[in-house]
């Protein structure tokens, strides 16, 4: 079973547009579940049980996704990209095998169209992964938060979206507060920043041309990602060979590193579907409430597990990055679930 069309419109006047912060790893986040059962059918103990054990999943996998992404680059050396790919084909697997479950329905799209949104798609894991692996995991994170004013001004400039102005003013805080804090981190690194600038952009696009797909071809991201995991793989399989030789991967190569990869993979796939349900069920509110509590322990594991110092200035950085991001998530919606009229 699937939902209803009733039920995918209701999630997609929903969730529109949500905050990218909470992981690179997760593309495509507008408008797809795959819980079959609606909470009108479901008793209510049942859905506070569900809800508690995705919540779990989410931050949990969600934070792990990035310490163990940032692990498996820092300690056993593991190329980049090489793990990107295999992370693609990964979820490509564990895709067919939710298609075959009947998890989801498959629909044809055309292929030759779905080249541009998965040129993106590998771009901004890849460079995503790329400022993960030469950042702090502090400053990879700030950075990211960057992704949603991003996409506001590309909409503003080509779509002439509209923006309230409080919403507008909520990100200078988030702009300022992220300089500071990769001006004074103490590992800043020039490529680092211009993979992770490079991930932004990528994600901004990605997230417009995935909301216009969506529209387009009547698909859920379940359904869209379907195609854009394995295109997404097969283009970086083409790129490998040019910025990572596979000549040392043998070396590097051994059981713990296997496991930790296919780990990575399998962990990377659960972030996308507990995602799926956390906005289906959960609403957006909830979602981006979650994320928001994520971005600081992720940063605080981070700083711990890979010895990144995290000094007062980029302490008052955060700080200021953060409030932005509550004002961000009051305006956008706090105030549309207290004056629903409007």
């Amino acid at each position: 079973m699937s939902y209803t069309e009733k039920d995918y419109q209701r999630l997609e006047n929903e969730v529109s547009y949500n905050d990218v912060s909470t992981e690179t790893l997760q593309p495509t986040l507008d408008s797809s579940v795959i819980v079959d059962d609606s909470p009108q059918s479901i008793p209510s103990n049942k859905i506070c049980f569900c809800s508690t054990l995705v919540f779990t999943i989410n931050f949990v996998s969600s934070i792990l996704i990035i310490n163990l992404s940032k692990w498996i680059y820092v300690k056993h050396h593991f190329p980049n990209l090489t793990l990107t790919t295999i992370n693609f084909f990964t979820s490509f697997v564990l895709l067919y095998l939710c298609l075959l479950a009947k998890l989801f329905t498959y629909k044809r799209l055309p292929i030759i169209r779905m080249l541009p949104v998965s040129v993106c798609f590998a771009g901004f894991i890849a460079f995503g992964n790329l400022s993960l692996q030469y950042n702090t995991v502090g400053t990879y994170q700030l950075i990211k938060l960057q992704v949603t004013p991003t996409v506001m001004l590309i909409s503003w400039l080509y779509f002439k979206s509209r923006y309230s102005l409080p919403i507008v003013l909520s990100f200078i805080p988030v702009l300022i507060g992220t300089l500071v804090s990769t001006y004074y981190d103490l590992q800043f690194n020039i490529f680092g920043l211009i993979c992770a600038g490079a991930s932004v952009v990528f994600t901004a696009i990605n997230q417009i041309l995935v909301e216009h797909y969506q529209k387009e071809y009547d698909c859920n991201s379940l359904q869209l990602l379907f195609y854009q995991a394995p295109l997404s793989g097969v283009l970086l399989l083409t790129v490998i060979p040019y910025f990572e030789p596979l000549d040392n991967l043998p070396r590097i190569m051994n059981s713990n590193t296997i496991l930790l990869v296919l780990l990575c993979g399998f962990i990377a796939f659960f972030v996308n579907i507990s995602v799926f349900w956390v906005i289906g069920n959960l609403s957006a509110v909830a979602y981006n409430m979650i994320g928001h509590s994520k971005t600081l322990l992720i940063i605080f594991i981070g700083s711990i597990l890979f010895h990144e110092p995290f000094n007062q200035r980029q302490m008052a950085g955060l700080g200021f990055t953060m409030c932005g991001v509550l004002m961000y998530s009051y305006f956008k919606y706090g105030r549309a679930v207290s004056s629903p009229s409007q």
